[in-house]
């Protein structure tokens, strides 16, 4: 008999918290139901920014950053963290959860297409064929789950404008991506993402004045309270802890591979917990979206290789 591999723990880091954020798109959304999105949007990242630092401090001491990280700290928490919440919590007052988590998992497209801009910037060689037709097949992809129709055009419905700020929390997180690594490998992962989110949790705060006085603590249900705990602490601080101990185990390239699950995990939470709608012809769109980054995942790493 041969002995059964272990599983990693580095896939079960990501496993886990691939599925958590998932889930958030459709908790979140049900708590948005009972929070105004500013104020929502600030008190989360807030406590979830002390949580992290917290983390940082236990780990590995808390010190100030140097006054030469602090333009890229600031950058990245109001890339990833200030501007990415405000589009996000909004868009999901907007639309549906299902949508939203599809929309914002295109991110890697706006990724290949800020690479190509620089590769041509520097004279060096860009993404192939492989890698452009992903993303020309993926945004076909997109088009076709917002339009949710191949006989009419259906763009300037309602919820359109919802569509358009995840595709705009998409873009941010692809800067955040972009601009993140050389500071990742020089102040460490859990240093650079505990100070960017409390920057961006800070720079979120006065948003919260323009609603907080439609919060009513004492209305809300126990349901509303476990939803916010949930995304506040398991999502906005423990996700990222655990996503960046499963990249230390298992790289970066191989972990992008498990972001294709977050989508999956939000529309099945979305659809069974919230009982949203999503017909069959925007399931065949969310297959034609992932196999359109699979495409453009694998195109990219040829071209870096050739």
């Amino acid at each position: 008999m041969t002995a059964k591999k272990p599983v990693n723990a580095g896939d079960l880091y990501l496993l886990v918290t691939v599925a958590i954020w998932g889930n958030t798109f459709p908790t979140a959304k049900y708590v948005l139901g009972s929070l105004p999105p500013f104020s929502y949007a600030g008190i989360r990242y807030f406590i979830a920014a002390l949580a992290l630092m917290g983390l940082l401090a236990w780990r590995q001491g808390l010190s100030l950053p140097r006054r030469r990280d602090l333009p890229a700290l600031l950058l990245l928490g109001l890339l990833g963290v200030t501007m990415m919440q405000l589009f996000w919590t909004n868009g999901l007052t907007m639309t549906s959860a299902s949508k939203g988590a599809i929309l914002v998992g295109i991110s890697p497209l706006f990724v290949m297409l800020f690479t190509a801009l620089r590769a041509l910037s520097r004279g060096e060689r860009g993404p192939g064929l492989l890698a452009w037709s992903g993303v020309v097949v993926s945004f076909a992809g997109v088009f076709l789950i917002i339009n949710n129709s191949l006989t009419a055009l259906n763009i300037t419905g309602g919820d359109v404008v919802g569509d358009l700020l995840f595709i705009a929390t998409a873009l941010c997180w692809a800067s955040y991506s972009m601009l993140a690594p050389p500071y990742l490998a020089s102040m460490g992962p859990l240093r650079v993402t505990a100070w960017s989110m409390l920057f961006g949790a800070l720079m979120l705060l006065p948003f919260s004045l323009l609603d907080i006085h439609r919060v009513d603590l004492a209305s809300l249900s126990a349901g509303v309270w476990a939803g916010f705990g949930y995304t506040a602490i398991l999502a906005g601080a423990l996700g990222y802890l655990w996503w960046y101990e499963g990249v230390a185990r298992l790289g970066a390239a191989r972990a992008a591979s498990y972001s294709y699950l977050i989508p999956v995990f939000a529309l099945i939470s979305a659809v069974l917990v919230l009982g949203e709608d999503f017909s069959l012809l925007q399931g065949i769109g969310t297959a034609i979206v992932l196999g359109g980054l699979v495409a453009t995942r694998i195109g990219m790493q040829r071209g870096q290789q050739a």
